[in-house]
């Protein structure tokens, strides 16, 4: 075609009004007829040669027409002014005499104009249909476009078969059905979905003995569509190559679980054929996990097995298991659950099992390459930040050298983080730097990132006349150990100082059988002020303080472990002189004892300087005349199992932190805490308290692992602000 020139000034002059209607903001669609026109013109918005685009133009004839206008067209077309401000016109190029249009005042809606098309086409329709489908597809997509893209489709695309099967996988969804129409391969397609939108499908093609001749089961990947359930899509539209064809969704379809599509395409690839390219894509997607151990199916030496798994609320996912890999066949190791992943390899700490060598070594097709191996088969990781999702399986993913992935499935329980880190201290030998590694590496940072939920009072339970708002009382914490109240009690009624507190008593709920009645009677008998506080979350002495101090609203506080024991009668009334010394802005704690009467605990102190700062427990094992005749002296944390403070700090300070198995480093960190926050420790050394056994857990086998373990954390948590404090 010659090229055709809009002049810049075209005289106005009788033109038809033509139809129109609009495709998003920037683009119209008008229908009209003249003599003749090419299949591509310029067009110019208001005779404005500066605002023109080029545009594609379908025709068809119109045989019982004048001959000015036996040519009907569509094209697309600049969207005029939203203000219309210009003429309304619209100024089409072609050879000889530009085509001038004016465009009606209301456009049509699309229904309407896709029905005047319609009549206006005659049997051309289809042919105009599918052309302006072409048109409106390689357009840069919009809502109105593919709008009417939708409603074109329905009326021109014909019968193509029946999508029966569907099943999410990933962000894609399978689908499997049948067609007489359909090519393997990648296709793009239109799904539509309440709207329309584009998409891609790889797929096989099989024969099927139940459909006529030509028809063919199909089975593939439907990528790129945004649904978030295989039961938004309505049906599926594609270009055949006899024209448009569309895909119904059976209404009685199968709907698979996520772990059961990998199946149905290894099903699939098994019996059907695809160009090379999409076979390996679906072999691909065919080779995740669909809830079978397929570790155990391997033909390499490579053998796996979960001795627990269990989930830590809020935390991730603590696994004790092992693997036989003796010639290193096994490249990666990643923990998958739905749209989490954690490559657990990288984060394990291994450990001797000796029963694994020993199993395998009877197998002589393992025997020989057990010789001279470490048994190092052992592992145990904590994956942080991995959790369950609702309907997805969480397993073991194994990248094996030659043979692609195998998987091993997990049932894992749950539990609470201390408790079930707890178990693995059983495991482990103290002595040993696997131990070590496992409590630095895995169990430490488990119990720092649980979210552990703080004690909480479910009951209280009043005894005598209780002052719940009093300018001082005491807070005794009890864990789940037997303790013997009645000498604690009687050695409070008899101190003239605290016989008239009010006393709160925090207990485990689990131990009302067991202390309510004593407490009860004890109190009656020495005439004391006491709430029983009954707590559930109880995990040791800590929990007990901290649910004790909420459960009344004293203005100064006097904490007591339910592991100490009174030595002197006006221990309480030195501490706090000390306390209102410093204008309670402060901790008071005094000096703790063995029973052997060696110094447990005289203060907390900063020793060394920068990087090699600590905090040292300097007195400890000491006979109690080491210490002297000393006043009272600041030090760097106080000792919770004894002291005086303000409840107000307590609080703002947030409590015992929960990410410690110790009362040692829980009454640690709230003191820096308290620090911190402007209530410096004081040691009154002249007030001595005995504390039984509370240095040793609960749970006896927790011992030097736990100690370390929370070294490990404190120090991750403290090092730094330590290393900066002063004195």
């Amino acid at each position: 075609m010659n090229e055709v020139v809009i002049p810049d000034q075209t005289r106005l002059a009788l033109a038809p009004t033509v139809a129109w209607t609009p495709l998003g903001e920037n683009a119209i669609l008008i229908m009209s007829a003249c003599d003749a026109i090419p299949g591509k013109v310029p067009v110019a918005v208001d005779g404005n040669p500066r605002n023109r685009a080029d545009t594609m133009v379908l025709s068809w004839r119109r045989p019982q027409a004048d001959a000015g206008a036996a040519m009907g067209f569509l094209c697309l077309a600049p969207a005029p002014a939203p203000d219309r401000a210009g003429s309304g016109a619209l100024l089409l190029g072609r050879p000889g005499r530009p085509l001038r249009l004016i465009l009606s005042p209301k456009p049509l809606p699309l229904q309407g104009f896709l029905a005047a098309l319609a009549d206006e086409a005659g049997q051309a329709f289809p042919t105009v249909v599918d052309g302006l489908l072409e048109v409106l597809l390689a357009g840069k997509a919009n809502p109105r476009r593919l709008r009417a893209v939708g409603m074109l489709l329905q009326s021109v695309a014909k019968p193509g078969g029946f999508v029966e099967v569907m099943g999410p996988l990933d962000d894609g969804v399978f689908l499997q059905g049948w067609s007489a129409n359909f090519a393997a391969g990648q296709t793009r397609l239109l799904v539509a979905h309440g709207g329309l939108s584009p998409a891609t499908l790889e797929a096989g093609v099989f024969d099927r003995d139940d459909l006529g001749e030509g028809a063919r089961g199909f089975f593939g990947m439907l990528e790129g569509a945004p649904i978030r359930h295989p039961g938004e899509i309505e049906r599926l539209f594609f270009r055949g190559n006899d024209g448009w064809r569309a895909l119904e969704v059976y209404e009685r379809y199968v709907l698979l679980e996520p772990v059961t599509v990998p199946g149905h395409l290894r099903d699939g690839l098994q019996r059907g054929a695809a160009p090379q390219a999409t076979l390996d894509k679906l072999r691909r997607l065919s080779q995740r996990f669909d809830g079978r151990d397929t570790v155990a199916l391997l033909e390499a030496p490579v053998r796996a097995g979960i001795d627990d798994a269990t989930i830590l609320d809020g935390s991730g996912v603590l696994i004790i298991g092992w693997l036989f890999d003796p010639d290193r066949k096994v490249g990666a190791v990643t923990l998958r659950g739905g749209a989490q992943a954690c490559a657990v390899d990288r984060l394990w700490t291994r450990v001797s099992r000796p029963d694994v060598s020993a199993a395998f070594a009877e197998d002589p097709r393992y025997g020989a390459a057990l010789a001279g191996r470490r048994n190092s088969h052992g592992f145990i990781v904590f994956a942080p930040k991995m959790a369950s999702e609702p309907g997805q399986p969480i397993y073991l993913e194994f990248e094996i050298e030659g043979s692609g992935p195998a998987f091993l499935p997990l049932e894992p329980g749950r539990g609470p983080a201390r408790r079930t880190l707890e178990r693995i201290f059983g495991l482990l030998d103290p002595r040993s730097s696997t131990a070590a590694a496992v409590v630095e590496r895995q169990i430490a940072p488990a119990l720092q990132a649980a979210e552990i939920a703080p004690p909480r009072v479910v009951e209280t339970i009043d005894l005598g006349t209780f002052e719940a708002e009093a300018a001082l009382g005491l807070v005794i914490g009890l864990d789940h150990r037997p303790r013997e109240l009645s000498s604690l009690l009687a050695m409070l009624a008899i101190d003239a100082e605290i016989r008239p507190l009010p006393i709160v008593l925090a207990a485990p709920a689990e131990s009302f059988d067991r202390i309510g009645a004593e407490a009860r009677r004890l109190a009656r008998f020495y005439g004391l002020s006491l709430r029983l506080a009954l707590v559930d979350g109880v995990e040791d002495a800590c929990d007990a303080l901290e649910a004790g101090v909420r459960a009344c609203r004293f203005e100064t506080v006097a904490l007591l472990s339910g592991a100490a024991q009174i030595r002197m009668p006006g221990w309480l009334g030195r501490l706090e002189r000390a306390f209102r010394a410093r204008n309670g802005q402060c901790i008071a704690s005094p000096t703790l004892l063995f029973e052997d009467n060696s110094i447990r605990w005289a203060g907390a102190w900063l020793e060394g300087e920068g990087p090699d700062r600590r905090i040292c427990n300097r007195f400890v094992g000491y006979p109690l005349d080491a210490i002297g005749s000393l006043g009272p002296v600041e030090v760097a944390a106080g000792a919770m199992e004894c002291c005086v403070l303000a409840r107000a700090a307590f609080i703002e300070a947030g409590g015992f932190a929960r990410g410690y198995f110790t009362t040692a480093e829980k009454g640690l960190d709230l003191g820096l805490r308290l620090r911190m926050g402007g209530a410096p420790s004081i040691w009154v050394p002249e007030v001595e308290i005995y504390v039984v056994d509370d240095g040793e857990p609960a749970r006896p086998h927790l011992g030097a692992l736990a100690a370390l373990a929370d070294r490990t954390s404190f120090d991750r948590r403290w090092a730094l602000a330590v290393s900066n404090m002063r004195g």
